[in-house]
């Protein structure tokens, strides 16, 4: 069983899932030798993962079975288990809480080798919807307090290349979302404003760092980005919970995002990219202040110790010339 420690110092959860060290040496091997064949996520081979627990599918066909668009199922290898009590203790300074929580695998399409940037939108429109359904389900349990969806494609990020997200729903929140929570609220403590409704209208007047503006969501380069390309997605107006984003939202925000994915081709024939959903916290810890947004990384061979070891980060390209460069890409 997993269990989550927390660092007293800087307050980071991290999860230990105890795994033997052989078991972590079979790991490497399968992300550096490429693909299990055949593909457990690929159409026909549904018995090899867990029962679905959400698809969307053909009129007719049935569950488990091949007809479906998208699929969520529950990770064979979870981080974190739903059954079991939940468990907080102490052992002198440090705190230990149970391995409880959910870790589900949404596997995006049944074409292999499909890209976000490459897909239909009424494609990425499911995967989306089946992140929004999924959180609303998930947050039905009391015992979870925040719900993160997490993304990596290309080669050495993972064991299985076959497009998957995963969604994590918690039993505590992470360091990140404590950290844009206690920003925001001392903002708006000052302004009696939303500072990322004050960056939106900010990057919309400046349009130094503006990749590309719809009706409802801007997509931009920060104007401290951490990373080269580093590129957030977030809705205009000020909106807290994706878990109540509506269809026609849904809709427009899967076009920008596969645009931006397909500018991204553009200037890297291979991307190898990170993508994460910030959401507000569940339950009594909700906050209607937060702002809901998608971050998304490129990776790129850029040496992070200097990061890991510091907390500060190093971008050798400007966000200017980075949101220059993906602006005038055609996607």
């Amino acid at each position: 069983m997993s269990e989550l420690r927390r660092e007293p110092v800087s307050q980071r959860w991290v999860v230990v899932t105890g795994q033997p060290w052989e078991t972590l040496l079979d790991l490497l091997k399968k992300v550096k030798g490429g693909d299990q064949e055949p593909c457990p996520f690929c159409p026909g081979h549904e018995a090899e993962t867990p029962p679905e627990i959400f698809a969307l599918r053909e009129p007719g066909t049935p569950a488990n079975r091949e007809g479906w668009m998208v699929r969520v199922v529950p990770n064979k290898f979870p981080f974190l288990r739903i059954e079991g009590e939940l468990e907080r203790t102490a052992e002198g300074i440090y705190d230990r809480v149970s391995g409880i929580g959910a870790h589900e695998i949404v596997i995006e399409t049944p074409a292999h080798e499909a890209d976000w940037g490459t897909m239909e939108t009424h494609q990425l429109e499911g995967i989306l919807q089946a992140y929004r359904e999924r959180i609303l389900d998930l947050r039905k349990d009391h015992r979870f307090r925040s719900i993160v969806v997490a993304r990596n494609h290309g080669p050495h990020l993972a064991t299985l290349t076959h497009p998957h997200s995963h969604l994590l729903a918690l039993t505590v929140i992470p360091k990140r979302i404590e950290e844009e929570l206690r920003g925001l609220l001392l903002y708006h403590d000052r302004k009696e404003r939303c500072a990322y409704c004050d960056t939106i209208r900010q990057e919309l007047e400046s349009n130094e760092r503006v990749i590309q503006a719809t009706q409802r969501f801007l997509a931009f380069v920060p104007f401290a980005a951490r990373y080269p390309l580093e590129t957030w997605i977030i809705p205009k107006a000020h909106a807290h919970d994706f878990g109540l984003i509506g269809d026609p939202d849904l809709k427009e925000l899967a076009g920008l995002v596969r645009d931006f994915m397909g500018r991204i081709r553009k200037l890297l024939p291979e991307p190898t990219s990170s993508l994460v959903l910030h959401t507000s916290p569940l339950q009594r810890y909700t906050e209607p202040r937060y702002h809901w947004h998608i971050e998304i990384r490129v990776r790129l061979p850029v040496a992070e110790g200097f990061e890991w070891g510091t907390g500060f980060f190093v971008n050798p390209l400007s966000p200017e010339e980075a949101a220059r460069l993906l602006k005038e890409v055609a996607p």
